[in-house]
């Protein structure tokens, strides 16, 4: 048995059952962490609607729920600015000489002898 491994062939191919085990292992738990991690996220709607209902049980005051209320606003209005379309590059502008009105032109001030 340990003659078959030494093998080329033996080796290459045990090398990449290995790496086919560990890969598809990596993709599992990718899966599973994004899974756990979106889970995580609460919907805007949501975390108002709670706060709302804090306020209606007297859990937090009316001056705590605007605060809370005005920094989500804020929070939100960054996260929304920072997630903008990318911005493209200018359309390419061609430099034309610039005529300066206030200067004759030397050539003008000449005058032709006849």
């Amino acid at each position: 048995m340990p003659d078959m491994i030494e093998t080329p062939a033996m080796r290459a191919g045990l090398a990449m059952t290995i790496l086919l085990v560990v890969i598809t292992f990596a993709f599992w738990l990718l899966g599973r962490l994004r899974d756990y991690t979106t889970q995580d996220q609460h919907q805007g709607s949501e975390g108002l609607g709670n706060l709302e209902e804090m306020l209606r049980k007297g859990e937090i005051s009316e001056a705590e729920f605007r605060t809370i209320q005005s920094s989500a606003r804020t929070h939100l209005a960054s996260s929304l600015s920072t997630t903008s379309p990318p911005v493209r590059s200018p359309k390419p502008s061609f430099n034309r000489p610039s005529t300066d009105q206030s200067k004759p032109d030397s050539s003008a001030s000449e005058t032709p002898s006849s």
